[in-house]
């Protein structure tokens, strides 16, 4: 699909009101200056990842938990507390078990092996056949990696019954729950603003900002006109350095001297 033919879409920081096209939406977050529109703050990896899983969101039909919400406002609640990963009481089927593919590990050991070989203090040293050979292999170290990640990501939604911070010897990770207003059929919308004694004009083509002023300032009835969709997220939201120091002085000798002669 052509960016033209996708809807345009809600800044999904809380309390933010701003619809734009997808991609004016991402730049709409990355030049704002405030702690709601950091990506460090929202369940985004930046500009280009909110875009893809956006348009992506789109192309779906919106029911997948993992798409991120396009509609505000954007109610997230967490707990402050701490608490350990509980294991499932249930066994599940054997044939509906999660399989976690390492494969991407060989890569990265691979690819560790030939910096060693190289030995380049600068790309710039490198020519271009070693340099294709790098790219190639952190292209699917990256891939690979980022597969496993969403894999154990929805592993993590499918125990985790509340949002809170979960630490574990190399980092911890946020649960999220969000909300997200979806429009009724204009229909609906349009006999509820009649109801409630307000010009369905006056909501200018039922945008949604304006329906919510309706809501706070003319007493409509908010679930009248919207369905609400809980979504729930899991994001990095802390790293252990010395957690992952100490696993890898425990790795066999061999395999830390890729690093540490590198």
């Amino acid at each position: 699909m052509r960016d033209e033919e996708y809807d345009p879409t809600t800044c999904p920081a809380a309390g933010c009101d701003y619809e734009d096209a997808i991609r004016s939406v991402a730049a709409h977050i990355s030049t704002t200056d405030d702690d709601r529109h950091s990506w460090d703050n929202l369940v985004f990896d930046g500009a280009r990842d909110f875009v893809i899983r956006e348009k992506r969101r789109q192309q779906d039909g919106a029911t997948n938990d993992q798409n991120p919400p396009n509609s505000p406002p954007m109610e997230v609640g967490s707990s402050p507390k701490t608490e350990s990963i509980q294991t499932p009481t249930q066994t599940p089927d054997p044939d509906e078990i999660p399989q976690l593919d390492l494969g991407f590990a060989r890569d990265a050991l691979v690819l560790l092996d030939l910096a060693r070989q190289y030995d380049a203090d600068s790309l710039t040293e490198l020519d271009t056949f070693r340099l294709v050979n790098l790219y190639t292999l952190l292209s699917d170290v990256s891939r690979g990696a980022d597969d496993a990640r969403k894999e154990v990501r929805d592993a993590l939604l499918g125990v985790l019954q509340d949002d809170r911070r979960i630490s574990s010897d190399f980092g911890s990770v946020k649960r999220y729950t969000t909300q997200r207003r979806n429009q009724k059929d204009e229909e609906v919308i349009r006999a509820e603003l009649n109801r409630a004694g307000i010009d369905p004009d006056e909501a200018r083509s039922f945008d949604t900002k304006k329906l919510k002023e309706l809501a706070e300032e003319r007493g409509l009835d908010e679930s009248a006109v919207f369905d609400r969709e809980e979504r729930t997220y899991v994001k990095k939201s802390s790293a252990d350095g010395d957690g992952r120091r100490r696993a890898f002085e425990k790795l066999d000798p061999e395999l830390r001297s890729l690093i540490e002669e590198w």
